[in-house]
């Protein structure tokens, strides 16, 4: 068993080092990565329901639920009635961080691209197309099903 030929494990470590980077860049703006990421769908687009939103972001409702209270808490965001359904409830961006839009998106852009600074094009290409092709895979598909042996 070579661990240094473990996928999930290269990821992991990858993935550890972008968001140790991204958390260091975020700490002037005093936000976490998650709180960052969501600002930025709601920079692409502001008045989405929170069922959208989470699946955008890729969270679950609960998981969300928590992280737009501390958004709104800190004066980022809003929650409205959405006017076409009085049950459903629209996320708004707040005047405070529509401020930080200009900033936030260029050290969106600048961060990126220094994480693919160190790919040339045809590896660039190649990472998103694998990564699409996880991402679009069917979890149960990806889970193995093992048992230990007694």
């Amino acid at each position: 068993m070579d661990l240094k030929k473990s996928l999930c494990i290269m990821v992991v470590k990858t993935g550890r080092k972008l968001l140790r980077a991204m958390r260091e860049s975020l700490i002037p703006f005093g936000l976490t990565t998650a709180q960052f990421f969501l600002l930025m769908a709601l920079y692409q687009k502001d008045h989405i329901l929170i069922s959208v939103l989470a699946k955008k972001a890729g969270l679950d409702k609960a998981t969300l639920t928590g992280m737009l209270d501390r958004l709104e808490r800190d004066g980022l965001i809003k929650r409205e009635t959405a006017p076409n359904d009085r049950r459903a409830i629209e996320i708004c961006l707040r005047d405070k961080a529509v401020s930080m839009q200009e900033d936030l998106t260029r050290l969106y852009n600048e961060t990126n691209q220094s994480f693919l600074a160190v790919l040339n094009k045809e590896e660039k290409q190649a990472l998103y197309s694998i990564a699409e092709k996880f991402e679009n895979q069917d979890l149960k598909q990806l889970v193995i099903k093992n048992k230990p042996r007694k």
